[in-house]
C-alpha cells in the first residue's frame, strides 16, 4: 500500500448497545400499536345512540377505504411481528444460536422486519391523500422541500447525515401522519356513541369538537414524536443533544404538516387550495408542526446526556407536553379568532387572507416559534464552545487532522460558506462536495471528542482514531500506527 493511502480502522461495534437501541424503536412501534388497537376496543364498546338526526349524522362519516386497508394491513402485520418475536425468543433461549456473521444478521433481519411490520401499514392513508391530489402534492414539495434545506443549514457547525433529516421527514409524512390521520378518525368513529344527545345536541357538539380538539393534538403530537425517538434509539451516534433534536424535530414536522395539507386538499373545494397553500405551506410553514415537533425533539436530544432515568424521563415528557399543549391551544384559540377574523378587515377577503392569516399565525403559536428558536439559539452557543475546545485540543496533538489556521475557519459558517462559493466557482460541484465531506469529518472528530468527555458518555460515541483516519484520508495524508491505535 502507498505512503499516501490511509488506513481506516473498522468501527468497533456494540452488539449489546445495538440492541438496546433496536428495542427501544420496537418498544415505540408497538405503543403506537397499542393506541390503534385502543381506538379499536372503544369503537367496539361505544354506546349505539339513541336517536338519529340531521345533527348527529353529520359526525357519523362513513368509513374511508383506506381506513380499512390500514386495518387489515395492522392485523397482518401484528401477526408478522409475533412470528418474528418468537424467532428471536427463540433464539434468545438458546443462548444466542449460530455463529458469526449470519446469526448476527439474522437477528438484525427479525429485528427490522419487526418494525416494519408494525410501521408500514400507517402509510395508507396517507398514500391514498397524495393519490387523490397528485398535483397539490408536487407543488407542496417544492416549499417543504426548500424548508427542509433550510432546516438542514440551521445546523451551523457539525451537521446531520442529509439522509437522516430526509428520514425524519418521511416519517413525519408517512407514518406520523398516517397515525394522526388513523387515530382521528377511530375519535370520529367512537365518540358520537358517547358524548353526543339528541336531547342537548348544542352543549353536546360543543364538547365534542373540544374533546376532538384535544384528542387531535394528543395523537399527533404523540406520532411525530415517536419518529424523534425512533430515529434517536437507532441513530443515536448522530445525536449531538438538543441542536439534533430540534433539526430532526422540525424535519418531522415539515413531512407531517405536507400530509395535512395535501389530504385537506383533497377533501375541499378546489377553489379553497390557494388559501390552504397559503396558510399552511407559506405562513405557518415554519410555525405549528414544525415548533411544536422541534420543541418534543428538544427533550429527546436534551436527554441524549442525562445520567438519571427520572432526569431523562422528565425533559423528554416537558418537551411532549409543550408540543401537545402548543397544538391543543393554537387549534382553539384559532378557532374562536378566526370568527373575528373578516370583522377585522372589513368586506376585504384579500386583504383579511394576506394580513389576518399571519396575524393569526402569531398569535397562536409564535410563542412556541419564539421557544424553540431560543432552544436552538442556546444549544448551537453550547456546541460551539464544547467544539472549540476539543478542536484545540486536537490541533495541538500536532497529528495533522486539524491545525490551529483552520479552527476560525472550522467556527466561523459564514467563512466556510464562502469558501465553498469560491471552491464552487473553481471546482464545481465535485470539488465543493469534497470540501464539505472534509470539513464535516473535522467537525465531527472534534463533535465527538467533546462528547467523549462529558457526563455520561456512553458507548454511542465512535472511535478517536477512526475518525481521525477519515479526516486524514480526505487530507489527503497517511496515517501511521500511532493515527490508528
Amino acid at each position: 500500500m502507498s505512503a499516501g493511502t490511509a488506513v481506516v480502522p473498522p468501527m468497533p461495534t456494540h452488539p449489546p448497545v445495538a440492541r438496546r437501541g433496536m428495542a427501544g424503536a420496537i418498544v415505540v412501534a408497538v405503543g403506537l400499536s397499542v393506541a390503534y388497537a385502543v381506538g379499536q376496543i372503544l369503537f367496539w364498546s361505544a354506546p349505539d345512540l339513541r336517536q338519529w338526526s340531521n345533527v348527529i349524522i353529520v359526525f357519523l362519516p362513513p368509513e374511508p377505504t383506506p381506513f380499512k386497508v390500514t386495518r387489515v394491513l395492522l392485523l397482518s402485520g401484528w401477526g408478522v411481528a409475533l412470528v418474528l418475536g418468537l424467532r428471536l425468543f427463540v433464539h434468545w433461549r438458546g443462548g444466542g444460536g449460530g455463529r458469526g456473521g449470519m446469526a448476527v444478521r439474522s437477528v438484525r433481519a427479525c429485528q427490522f422486519g419487526i418494525l416494519g411490520a408494525l410501521l408500514l401499514p400507517f402509510v395508507a392513508m396517507p398514500l391514498a391523500a397524495f393519490g387523490n391530489a397528485l398535483p397539490q402534492l408536487l407543488l407542496c414539495l417544492l416549499t417543504s422541500g426548500a424548508a427542509l434545506l433550510f432546516v438542514h443549514r440551521m445546523q451551523l457547525l457539525r451537521r446531520m447525515p442529509g439522509w437522516l433529516l430526509l428520514s425524519g421527514f418521511g416519517w413525519g409524512a408517512l407514518i406520523g401522519g398516517g397515525f394522526g390521520i388513523v387515530m382521528m378518525t377511530w375519535y370520529q368513529r367512537y365518540a358520537p356513541g358517547f358524548l353526543l344527545d339528541y336531547e342537548r345536541p348544542q352543549a353536546e357538539v360543543r364538547r365534542y369538537i373540544t374533546l376532538m380538539t384535544l384528542n387531535a393534538a394528543v395523537v399527533t403530537e404523540l406520532g411525530k414524536a415517536a419518529g424523534v425517538a425512533v430515529l434517536f434509539f437507532l441513530f443515536r451516534r448522530h445525536f449531538d443533544g438538543v441542536v439534533s433534536g430540534v433539526v430532526i424535530g422540525a424535519a418531522v414536522g415539515l413531512g407531517y404538516n405536507l400530509v395535512e395539507t395535501v389530504n385537506f386538499m383533497s377533501l375541499i373545494n378546489v377553489a379553497h387550495h390557494p388559501t390552504q397553500f397559503w396558510d399552511r405551506q407559506v405562513v405557518g410553514l415554519m410555525a405549528t408542526h414544525v415548533a411544536f415537533t422541534a420543541l418534543a425533539g428538544a427533550g429527546i436530544g436534551a436527554a441524549r446526556w442525562l445520567t438519571e432515568r427520572r432526569d431523562r424521563l422528565l425533559v423528554v415528557g416537558s418537551g411532549l407536553m409543550a408540543a401537545v399543549g402548543g397544538h391543543f391551544e393554537t387549534d382553539m384559540v384559532l378557532m374562536r379568532l378566526d370568527q373575528h377574523r373578516s370583522g377585522w378587515f372589513g368586506d376585504d377577503d384579500t386583504l383579511s387572507l394576506l394580513l389576518g392569516v399571519p396575524l393569526l399565525t402569531l398569535i397562536t403559536s409564535g410563542v412556541f416559534v419564539f421557544l424553540y428558536v431560543l432552544v436552538l439559539r442556546r444549544g448551537l452557543r453550547e456546541q460551539a464552545a464544547g467544539v472549540s475546545r476539543a478542536l484545540g485540543t486536537e490541533a495541538a496533538s500536532g497529528r495533522g487532522a486539524v491545525t490551529e489556521p483552520e479552527i476560525g475557519l472550522l467556527l466561523s459558517p459564514r467563512r466556510r460558506l464562502l469558501l465553498e462559493l469560491q471552491v464552487w466557482r473553481r471546482d464545481g460541484t465535485a470539488g465543493v462536495r469534497h470540501l464539505m465531506r472534509f470539513q464535516q469529518a473535522q467537525l465531527d472528530l472534534a463533535v465527538q471528542g467533546w462528547h467523549r468527555g462529558r457526563v455520561g458518555a456512553d458507548a454511542f460515541i465512535p472511535s478517536e482514531p477512526q475518525l481521525r483516519a477519515r479526516v486524514l484520508e480526505l487530507k489527503g495524508l497517511s496515517v501511521g500506527a500511532e493515527g490508528v491505535s
